[in-house]
């Protein structure tokens, strides 16, 4: 079960970016996760319910039908996923590579085409 994180403005501590740079984060007075201040800021899960929305017109105006079944299965395991819905301090950048990953495995199609609906 995921927590409200919380964090006094006052208290930051040092950590490296993506790009290699070392900056002050926010972290959570509760369980110590440093907050995320890049620009790739993770999603929330209504993002990728419409992403796999926006694949399944795709798809089935190709023919190929993506039944409710496959739909759960792939946000039952995206849900189950530690972190992933945890915007606080997972990217974007990680939530799509899970994504491609996970819609994959239950949908059989290239990952360019799954990676250009988010």
């Amino acid at each position: 079960m995921m927590h409200i994180h919380t964090h006094e403005s006052d208290k930051k501590d040092w950590a490296k970016m993506q790009n290699g740079v070392i900056k002050l984060h926010p972290y959570c007075n509760r369980c110590g996760t440093l907050k995320n201040v890049s620009s790739d800021r993770g999603k929330k899960i209504g993002y990728f319910v419409a992403a796999l929305s926006r694949l399944r017109k795709i798809l089935e105006n190709k023919g190929y039908k993506v039944s409710d079944a496959q739909i759960r299965l792939i946000m039952k395991e995206l849900s189950k996923i530690d972190g992933f819905e945890d915007t606080w301090w997972i990217t974007f950048s990680k939530q799509r590579e899970i994504f491609i990953s996970v819609v994959g495995k239950y949908v059989r199609v290239s990952k360019d085409i799954i990676g250009s609906v988010i």
